[in-house]
């Protein structure tokens, strides 16, 4: 018989159960069930990286996405190829848009901001610098706007565009600070990577902030090709402002230059045959209606309207009023904004894309061209979309290609339409007023923009682009159209498959 000490004991280990296993063999069970139930997670999350679709656009950045990069030896060697692969394969992660509206709703959950910086679109040289204030600080500066110096409108380095002279600037910069910045009462501003989100009279409204510039660049181009192609074409200079020349909270004035200083820069440099049409007034009698996203950083069809209607005025063009023309409503909008900021705010609060088709439209055809003008089609100038996301592509489906529209209108008068994206919207409204309009963008079009002027006849050119593109990095691609691929005989393949 065990004595009680004996007993005593077995009864103790067989209550420690497992603690009598060691620390480490528990660790190493753990372990051991860590990696049975995270491999496979992996393993399946490797694998649909792989079988899964990959996009190709992303509709919230509003961009094409890295592409597969073509194998050569001497790329791979250079290692080009393996570079432009890894690009290809983080730029386009299956779902890719939807991961990022999980992660922006995720960071505006929990209040997470970013980047907390004023971005500043354009060559800074006519704002003036903070520093110009007798305190050295924004009268507007808030404690957590220290960070906001350091990206605060300088003059540029190796900027040597000059200025406007001051009398103008001051003339110039006061009646635009009292027709526009404004604030209201329940107005709030935040700031997401480097765009002021603004909610004011119960919507929000993203702006990109303007950094001034003279353009210089941008009018000698223009002079160029005055130069070039003498006064038998007409040529015309039409600068579109940002939203924020209208819509930015005084708060934020002294980050925000003048746009309509730099238009009348412009016009300064501009030789006195080519014509300046300055709609920052005329855009500024209508700014309380919808002529510029909320959502997006493009102005809207509406405020496109008025701009044509001002170049039509300008060159003596017959012009048909918005009442006859058909609105089209798209609900639920959201641009490119949203992209740029990660700001669920935007996202969650949609508008209706509204866009015009002229009572002729189906009398006019649209002949679609490669950059290079190679013809590839014929269709319609306003196409369907089929995700609200795009909407904008509704006015010829992009900017990567060139495009010709004949009217059923016989004036002889052909026009020519130099732009960036903000041009898009404009042609629609003048197949009232010429015979042939074409449309290139100044960031794509491949051959000699003089050469294809003279073989096709073209009696007007209108240059109409955002104030960011006439005075930034955009402009110096005006004087390469002037200058590249000169001599090259140009083909109209689409008058083949003309009715």
């Amino acid at each position: 018989m065990e004595n009680k000490e004996v007993q005593s004991v077995k009864k103790r280990k067989r209550k420690k159960g497992l603690n009598n296993i060691p620390r480490k063999g528990v660790e190493h069970g753990f372990a051991i069930i860590s990696l049975m139930i995270i491999v496979p997670i992996f393993f399946v999350a490797a694998l649909l990286m792989v079988i899964l679709p990959r996009p190709e656009v992303s509709e919230i950045e509003k961009r094409k996405l890295a592409e597969m990069p073509e194998f050569t030896f001497d790329s791979y060697f250079s290692g080009e190829y393996t570079a432009g692969l890894t690009e290809h394969y983080d730029d386009t992660v299956p779902y890719r848009d939807d991961l990022k509206n999980v992660g922006y709703s995720f960071k505006s959950l929990f209040g997470i901001h970013t980047e907390d910086e004023v971005k500043v679109v354009g060559k800074p040289s006519v704002i003036k610098p903070v520093e110009d204030n007798k305190d050295g600080q924004s009268e507007a500066s808030k404690p957590d706007d220290a960070e906001n110096s350091k990206n605060e409108p300088q003059q540029s380095g190796g900027n040597t565009e000059s200025q406007p002279e001051q009398s103008k600037e001051e003339t110039s910069q006061e009646s635009s600070q009292e027709s526009s910045q404004e604030s209201s009462e329940d107005e709030e501003v935040t700031v997401e990577n480097g765009i002021i989100v603004v909610k004011s009279n119960g919507h929000y409204r993203a702006l990109e902030l303007f950094g001034g510039g003279s353009g210089s660049t941008y009018a000698e181009a223009l002079n160029n090709f005055h130069k070039d192609l003498g006064d038998s074409v007409k040529i015309y200079s039409m600068v579109a402002p940002l939203a924020s020349e209208y819509y930015t909270p005084s708060s934020y004035s002294d980050f925000n230059a003048s746009q309509k200083d730099s238009i009348k820069s412009i016009e300064s440099k501009l030789d006195k045959d080519i014509v300046s049409i300055d709609i920052t007034d005329v855009l500024g009698e209508h700014k309380d209606e919808e002529i510029y996203f909320r959502t997006d950083h493009h102005w809207t069809p509406l405020g496109a309207y008025y701009a044509a209607e001002t170049f039509a005025k300008a060159a003596g063009l017959n012009f048909k009023d918005l009442s006859t023309y058909k609105k089209n409503d798209m609900e639920g909008f959201v641009g490119t904004m949203y992209g740029f900021t990660g700001d669920a705010n935007l996202n969650n609060d949609p508008e209706v894309f509204s866009y015009y088709t002229p009572d002729n439209v189906d009398k006019c055809m649209t002949y679609y061209y490669t950059t290079d003008f190679e013809y590839t089609g014929k269709g319609r100038f306003f196409n369907g979309v089929g995700d609200i996301r795009s909407a904008y592509l509704t006015f010829m489906g992009g900017d990567e290609q060139v495009v010709k529209v004949k009217t059923n209108v016989k004036n002889g008068k052909k026009l020519l339409i130099v732009k960036d994206s903000y041009g898009n919207a404009i042609p629609g409204y003048l197949f009232g007023s010429y015979e042939e309009i074409y449309v290139v963008d100044m960031r794509y079009f491949g051959l000699n923009l003089v050469d294809f002027v003279k073989q096709n006849n073209v009696t007007d050119m209108l240059f109409t682009m955002v104030s960011y593109s006439a005075v930034g990095d955009n402009a110096d691609n005006l004087e390469n159209l002037r200058t590249q691929a000169k001599g090259k005989k140009i083909v109209d393949e689409g008058l083949k498959d003309e009715d």
